[in-house]
């Protein structure tokens, strides 16, 4: 080739570009402020970081780009190219056509403007996004890497565009189209933002956070979410309920387990022993859970065999119990159980364990008016009436016994269909009125004390039983605690017991008596020893 023909190749190549003119190229060399390219002219291509889509060194050689001439030098044989203006023009058309078909676009929020923030589109066209329309908070970080938009405006002057992007648009029309395509039954996923003491709230997308209640956690009523969830975790969840005019979603996680109530009839069959553990007491009972999310009520009436007593005497939160199923109703989820039941009843073998006539001991459980309760054993109790409390007369049962003191008592009466035992304190001790009249008998003089005055006379303690004297025959006034001796007067047996009045005045009669019968046989004595005496006189004045 000779020189003359290089020349016009050389003028055949700079003709094919020209200014403006689009090439395609390959990069050859990059530098920290350039990229280097060889487009198939006789010279080099440079390309400035200011006309490049991205950072030099994140180019790579031999990549191929699309490029336009924006100037060349003869002299030195150089081009300077720009990847951004071709670009810039094709991303213009397709903006436009994504704002009139209504399409999202994607770009990176670089900084905050007055107003709002300023947007790159693919890294060159810019756009203005208004703070009404960011979803950014105020304090907030501007959100890193690409983000979706809407298109809201697009107006182009010449080779100025004014475009106005949104993001809140995009969040309107998904709440929009959540709500009307969404519906309870459907699984969805998100984001837990936020955990209270009643529940999570979990952030579907960007405008729709649902609550996932406690309630609706686990068929375990005692698991929170607390338990299951955390913050910034993503979890799987179940459309309870939609409220669309209030735009509320009502979230499930058990409606994702299976329902341990299913089969619940067929896995606790009433009448059978099942195990399980106290989860919780109440007054009126308490819960035992026999798996997750089933639990059963132990009513009080169904934990003792006698008096109900204090349901934390018997079990504890936490212990394994025993029941028996009583009734199941799936409907209502609600399982009634008995812990006596499971015990066994002790009224079967109280014949046998506690035949009439023998002596046993018990506790005295309930002091009434009329008598006491005494507990024989959990479930069996007594009945002692207060004419049974003691061979004296009382006018209350505290004046003989204190609730928890340990007494022994006879069985006097049992009636097992009725669950009816009646009991005698006071026969289980020796009957002190028999050994009173073994010991005293009519007309013999004894000595108490006052124990109390009653309306026509005095209540005398002598010797632990009682005896009346009546104030027609006293001698004086009686206060309590004054020591008195009378004559029985009245020995009477009437049942168990006898009536026995004493007298201080025929006491006294008595004494005087016997004083007048003394007196006169002392002056019989003397009369008789006076006669004997003239007499002897006598006869020795004969002598």
């Amino acid at each position: 080739m000779d020189n003359s023909f290089e020349k016009l190749l050389g003028e055949y190549l700079f003709d094919e570009v020209k200014r403006g003119s689009l090439v395609e190229g390959v990069v050859v060399r990059i530098s920290e402020s350039e990229v280097f390219i060889d487009f198939g002219w006789k010279g080099e291509g440079l390309v400035p970081a200011e006309e490049l889509v991205r950072s030099p060194k994140d180019y790579g050689i031999g990549e191929k780009l699309t490029l336009m001439v924006l100037k060349t030098n003869d002299e030195e044989g150089t081009a300077l190219l720009s990847e951004k203006k071709p670009l810039l023009s094709k991303l213009r058309n397709e903006i436009k056509e994504k704002y009139e078909k209504g399409e999202k676009i994607k770009g990176v929020v670089k900084q905050q403007i007055k107003g709002g923030y300023l947007v790159l589109i693919e890294n060159v066209l810019p756009a203005f996004l208004p703070g009404s329309e960011s979803l950014i908070k105020q304090g907030e970080n501007i959100p890193d890497g690409f983000l979706e938009f809407k298109i809201i405006k697009f107006e182009s002057r010449g080779r100025k565009q004014n475009i106005v992007l949104s993001r809140k648009a995009i969040k309107d029309e998904f709440v929009k189209r959540f709500f009307s395509e969404r519906k309870p039954g459907d699984v969805i996923e998100g984001i837990v933002e936020n955990i209270e003491k009643f529940g999570a709230f979990v952030r579907i997308v960007d405008g729709i956070v649902g609550l996932l209640p406690n309630s609706e956690v686990s068929y375990d009523n005692s698991i929170t979410a607390e338990d299951v969830t955390e913050i910034g975790k993503s979890v799987k969840l179940l459309i309870k309920e939609i409220d669309r005019n209030n735009k509320k979603v009502t979230l499930s996680l058990k409606a994702l387990m299976p329902d341990p109530w299913l089969n619940v009839e067929k896995k606790y069959p009433v009448g059978t022993v099942v195990s399980g553990t106290v989860k919780s007491i109440l007054p009126y009972g308490f819960f035992v859970t026999l798996e997750p999310g089933v639990d059963g009520l132990v009513h009080i009436s169904e934990i003792f065999w006698g008096k109900p007593g204090k349901i934390n005497d018997v079990v504890s939160e936490g212990d394994v119990v025993k029941v028996v199923v009583k009734e199941v109703d799936k409907e209502k989820r609600k399982l009634s159980l008995s812990y006596k039941m499971a015990k066994g009843d002790p009224w079967e073998e109280v014949e046998e364990k506690y035949p009439v006539g023998n002596l046993v001991t018990g506790v005295v459980g309930t002091i009434l008016t009329s008598g006491v309760i005494i507990d024989l054993e959990e479930g069996i109790s007594g009945y002692c009436p207060i004419s049974e409390l003691s061979w004296r007369y009382i006018e209350k049962p505290e004046e003989i016994v204190r609730i928890g003191e340990k007494v022994k008592a006879v069985i006097i009466d049992l009636d097992k269909e009725a669950r009816r035992i009646r009991l005698s304190v006071r026969k289980s001790t020796e009957n002190p009125w028999e050994k009173f009249s073994r010991k005293y008998k009519n007309g013999d003089v004894i000595t108490g004390k006052v124990l109390k005055e009653v309306k026509k006379g005095y209540i005398i303690l002598v010797e632990d039983i009682e005896v009346y004297l009546p104030k027609s025959h006293t001698i004086s006034v009686k206060n309590v605690g004054d020591s008195v001796t009378g004559k029985i007067i009245r020995f009477v047996q009437d049942g168990e017991i006898y009536r026995i009045t004493i007298s201080e005045k025929e006491l006294v009669e008595k004494e005087k008596l016997k004083e007048l019968q003394e007196e006169t046989e002392k002056e019989r004595t003397l009369s008789l020893e006076r006669k004997i005496s003239d007499a002897n006189s006598i006869n020795s004045g004969k002598e």
